[in-house]
């Protein structure tokens, strides 16, 4: 069991930091509002699953035997209790996420009564349990958990499918909303079915930071994302030779500039080019590279400097 969970946790800490990278790397090139709602949703959720879920690991491995049964659990379920913040900002995020990903409008008290209702939850959870023993509390904060998850994964998921955004698009919004609701409903069935405390604590922790990362792969590598405010369509200014020799910018990648420059996105490049969409983006972080660039907006202005003969400041 100590290796399992050794590696779960490895795993757990890896998940989290990649899903959190990676969408910083989208934010970098496509500062959309969903993707910053994204980030946030993973940092909460990421920030639950170490100080609510794995923090009672820890207080068993620090101090194992020496630590009276009673005594662990209530300071399993303080370090749940005290968790349960960093979840609720990760719901909301989410709400906020499918929000901004389907071009829907939330009310300006969405916010508000959002942390008064589920922070009213929590203070009334800690009200029940302080008059409970400790050992019942745990399957109480299960139940709430499943039912919470459930009902803002399937509202996210909701969001989603009805929004008419075009970055993301339909496709995309489709692959989220399975991911988001389909990670929910694995979790929720952890919760419920596995029997033994330790194993269904180490499979509900897994799925967790499985969701969040599979929703910024999914975004990463099968998303074809728009900027969100795209400049008009550019000829080809009379000193992008000398950017393309400066740069060292090979042909394909001076033809993927180009329509860069034109506004097309990643999968109409691809599409035009008779070329992956993985291959633009390959093509892509390379030009950046080159350039010294770290998005679109400033490739843009990097070449339209080349065109007035001024070469516009470097961005480390």
């Amino acid at each position: 069991m100590e290796f399992i969970s050794l590696g779960i946790f490895i795993f757990s800490a890896a998940m989290a930091a990649g899903s959190i990278l990676l969408v910083t790397k989208l934010l970098e090139e496509y500062p959309l509002p969903c993707l910053r709602s994204l980030f946030y949703h993973n940092l909460f959720i990421s920030a639950f699953g170490f100080y609510g879920i794995w923090g009672q690991f820890l207080i068993v491995a620090l101090a194992g035997s020496r630590l009276d049964p009673s005594l662990y659990s209530t300071v399993s379920v303080f370090s749940l209790l005290l968790g349960l913040p960093f979840l609720v900002f990760g719901w909301m995020m989410l709400i906020k996420f499918a929000a901004d990903a389907s071009g829907a409008n939330l009310s300006k008290w969405f916010t508000p009564v959002f942390l008064i209702v589920n922070f009213g939850i929590i203070i009334l959870l800690g009200v029940v349990i302080r008059e409970r023993e400790f050992s019942d509390a745990l399957p109480l904060f299960r139940h709430y958990y499943v039912a919470a998850a459930l009902i803002f994964a399937l509202t996210a998921a909701l969001i989603l499918l009805r929004g008419d955004n075009p970055s993301p698009g339909r496709r995309e919004r489709t692959g989220l909303a399975l991911i988001i609701s389909g990670g929910a409903v694995a979790q929720a069935l952890a919760l419920m079915l596995i029997p033994h405390s330790a194993w269904m604590a180490l499979s509900f922790v897994f799925l967790l930071f499985a969701t969040i990362t599979l929703s910024a792969l999914y975004l990463s590598y099968r998303a074809d994302l728009k900027p969100a405010m795209i400049p008009d369509p550019m000829p080809l200014p009379h000193g992008f030779e000398d950017f393309i020799r400066k740069n060292e910018i090979s042909p394909r990648e001076a033809e993927i500039i180009t329509e860069i420059c034109n506004g097309l996105s990643n999968q109409e490049i691809a599409d035009k080019l008779f070329i992956s969409l993985q291959t633009v983006k390959d093509h892509t972080s390379r030009i950046y590279l080159k350039a010294n660039v770290r998005n679109r907006m400033q490739l843009m202005a990097l070449v339209r400097g080349f065109e007035a003969g001024i070469t516009p400041p470097q961005h480390i």
